[in-house]
């Protein structure tokens, strides 16, 4: 019942600001588009928070209400321009509303009714709370990753120093394509990442002397090589869900996690943004401006580039899967590749500063807008059942597969704000890095004395079993 009782009030109060920010603007199909997709999203959270684990909707329908309705409704009432320059146009919102409409309904469809598998509750077994997420680790891949990690700092500190770290300096200053660089950075990135997860794992349920002094050098690279003055908002929220969903899930009940992400997002990341460029300058304002003038920036336009990109398919016509082949292809440099498409993003960032005041292209993209623009209407709906079909997927193993699951739970963000190419670019590699790797290095070495008495984690009792054996 209070569910209940707060998702009325939820929907209530945005009806009310919703109405309050479109009133001013003379289109009778403007306030119905916006409320359309409101009960869509009180239908997904209601679906989302009933469960009683978990799950990859929490964080799927805050970013729909962020960025595809406070967002937009926020900027209809702050101005007569998007945070991308565009002028706002009621028509254009209507129709962006409508293709929110069919992906949030079409992906509710094929979501609801779907569930896990039928578990015991990870807080109910007794060794859950101190169980390690990480079956196939080995002290020797522990190992390999630190010095790895080692190796990425100390090459990193000695060609910036500390201009690295305050974000004043980095590798595109050495002149890399523009793959090569793509490449690097998640390698460098996923290195340090995974070095701390798995000392962390170890610190935790063995804890000594080398594991805390291990950890605490994983700190201090972790926080050197991924500072808030380096690194985007939205890979620093990958590394927080990640480390919630593998170490914290049976402490975390989907409402405290919505708690979490809409913390992070009104709070912790405005608040960090100020300190992206250094301490010069800082003036950090008021928490009311803290939390909502982010809204109207371009943090915020993944729903004026949806907007966009309809009208750059309106010029440009449809690409049928072309800029796709690019997404799969990423790692391929345009030096060889000569006729590879720029990512959805950099293409509408093009468009938009050709015709408007905008002197920027390394825009975002969202997820509805990428299918959009490759098969239109179609794409939309195609799009909207497939990312419900990869979920309900992901969602029937989680408790077998409980490492990769926290991966993805991290880069939903991502993914869904794009663009895609870069998103995928940095899912695919950082699985690389953090779970196949590690995989392959298990593989090669055999059954080891460091696995425990029970032997390789494919081989334990089925209730034992942590997650991770299935996917090797």
């Amino acid at each position: 019942m209070l569910r209940v009782y707060l998702l009325t009030c939820f929907l209530i109060v945005n009806a009310v600001l919703c109405y309050g920010n479109t009133s001013a603007w003379d289109n009778a199909y403007l306030l119905p588009s916006f409320l359309a997709n409101l009960v869509a999203l009180v239908i997904g959270f209601h679906f989302a928070l009933k469960r009683k684990e978990l799950n990859l909707d929490t964080i799927i329908w805050v970013f729909v209400y962020m960025f595809f309705f406070l967002a937009p409704v926020i900027q209809l009432g702050n101005g007569a321009f998007f945070p991308n320059t565009m002028p706002i146009a009621a028509a254009d919102v209507v129709e962006a509303n409508f293709i929110l409409l069919i992906w949030n309904f079409v992906y509710l469809l094929f979501r609801i009714g779907k569930r896990s598998e039928p578990v015991e509750p990870a807080s109910s077994l007794p060794e859950a709370a101190n169980a390690s997420p990480l079956p196939f680790m080995t002290d020797r891949i522990r190992q390999i990753y630190f010095a790895s990690a080692f190796l990425v700092f100390g090459l990193t500190f000695a060609l910036f120093k500390f201009q690295y770290f305050f974000g004043y300096a980095d590798y595109s200053s050495k002149g890399l394509d523009k793959s090569i660089l793509l490449i690097w950075n998640i390698t460098t990135q996923g290195v340090v990442v995974a070095n701390w997860i798995f000392m962390f794992d170890r610190r935790r349920r063995k804890p000594s002397l080398a594991a805390s002094s291990q950890l605490w050098l994983s700190t201090a690279m972790l926080l050197y090589m991924t500072s808030p003055f380096n690194t985007t908002r939205f890979y620093l929220g990958f590394i927080i869900i990640l480390i919630v969903y593998l170490f914290y899930e049976h402490r975390m009940t989907p409402g405290k996690f919505v708690w979490v992400i809409l913390s992070g997002l009104f709070f912790i990341f405005p608040l960090l943004n100020y300190f992206r460029y250094g301490f010069k300058g800082i003036e950090v304002p008021s928490p009311y401006h803290l939390m909502f003038d982010q809204l109207t920036e371009l943090h915020f336009d993944a729903f004026s580039n949806l907007i966009a990109t309809f009208h750059y398919c309106a010029e440009h016509g449809y690409a049928f899967g072309y800029r796709l082949l690019g997404v799969f292809l990423f790692f391929v440099p345009r030096s060889i590749w000569t006729g590879k498409p720029l990512s959805s993003g950099e293409a509408i960032g093009d468009y938009i500063s050709a015709l408007y005041s905008l002197n920027f292209n390394n825009l975002s993209n969202p997820l509805p807008s990428e299918f959009f623009m490759n098969f239109g209407w179609v794409g939309v709906a195609v799009g909207a059942a497939l990312c419900a079909a990869i979920v309900n997927k992901l969602e029937k193993g989680i408790h077998k597969n409980r490492y990769v699951h926290a991966l993805i739970a991290g880069f939903l963000f991502i993914i869904f704000r794009g663009d895609l190419m870069n998103a995928f670019a940095y899912c695919f590699g950082t699985y690389v890095i953090m779970v196949k790797m590690p995989a392959v290095i298990s593989r090669l070495q055999g059954p080891a004395r460091d696995r425990g008495k029970e032997g390789p984690p494919w081989k334990m009792n089925p209730r034992k079993r942590e997650w991770g054996a299935d996917s090797f």
